[in-house]
């Protein structure tokens, strides 16, 4: 486990050594250093209002469970969960979210309701990503045909949870300890009232919130002298993110910061300045997950 963990942090910071080496670490650091602070200040302000889109978009699933939770445990509960899923390949640690506030909800009903959200991520992803990739068509074959095995990714998952009956079946054929799991998850969600709408508002809260991802991302690049259009970022940001959930480094390390720069390339920003621009987003969100969610991971150790 140790040797696997190290290999992924490993791994992440040579494609980050990669990227930094193949487009040039002199006007990467020089971009970094230019940028506005007055406009960097901006860009964990707006992603505070993400984080409270999502923490109300969660306690709306919670709402739909039967469970009750203050909106300033839920905001703080889902820093901390950002902070194990900034440490894990696949961003998996974001499930130990309701374990930050297991006092105070029921612990099966807690995860369902952490299945049941990232569920929307992912279910927004595709309908976002879809229409990146008619973008991205224009681009080059290259990057089409990365985000055709993204919207894969994000289409199996989508029919993993259509048929999550049959998932949870496996589960508990595979072993007795899961059977308890499996079981009390599936109550769980087969007790949401009115599934349908709660997915529709929760995928529309998604939307909006990647709208404020968008523009945290076009003021870290404004910073730095660059326009970027938004609608390019609302639709090409979740393709770059759904990076992160390929397992082989902590978060997608590397892989989004290239994905990311990819994409800030199509609009005529330089390969070194898109790098820079990622790496600058990365350490703003990280930092913000540390400063407001490390209070409710150490509270739950």
């Amino acid at each position: 486990m140790f040797w696997r963990t190290a290999a992924r942090l490993i791994f992440g910071l040579l494609l980050i050594a990669a990227l930094l080496y193949r487009f040039n670490p002199a006007a990467a650091l020089s971009t970094v250093l230019s940028a506005s602070p007055a406009l960097l200040l901006l860009a964990p302000a707006v992603y505070s209002i993400t984080f409270l889109i999502l923490s109300l978009r969660w306690r709306r699933v919670l709402h739909a469970l039967g469970e009750d939770l203050p909106l300033s445990d839920a905001y703080q509960a889902f820093a901390g969960g950002m902070i194990l899923s900034d440490l894990t390949p696949g961003r998996i640690g974001d499930l130990s979210r309701s374990l930050l506030v297991r006092d105070q909800l029921t612990l099966y009903k807690g995860l369902a309701s952490v299945v049941i959200d990232r569920y929307a991520d992912l279910l927004t992803t595709f309908a976002l990503g879809l229409w990146g990739m008619v973008f991205l068509a224009q681009r080059g074959p290259y990057i089409l045909l990365a985000s055709s095995a993204i919207l894969m990714i994000a289409a199996s998952a989508s029919f993993l949870w259509l048929r999550r009956s049959s998932v949870l079946e496996v589960l508990r054929s595979r072993s007795s300890r899961f059977t308890g799991i499996a079981n009390a998850l599936d109550d769980a969600i087969s007790d949401v009232r009115g599934i349908k709408g709660l997915m529709a508002g929760s995928v529309l809260m998604t939307i909006v919130a990647w709208i404020t991802h968008a523009l945290r991302i076009a003021i870290i690049a404004r910073s730095v002298g660059y326009e970027i259009p938004l609608p390019m970022l609302i639709f090409g940001l979740p393709l770059v993110s759904a990076l992160s959930l390929i397992p082989v480094t902590f978060s997608g390390l590397g892989l989004v910061e290239g994905g990311l720069a990819v994409l800030l390339a199509g609009v005529g920003v330089p390969a070194a300045a898109g790098v820079s621009i990622a790496l600058m987003d990365r350490a703003i969100t990280v930092a913000f997950h540390i400063l407001v969610g490390s209070r409710a991971a150490t509270r739950a150790l």
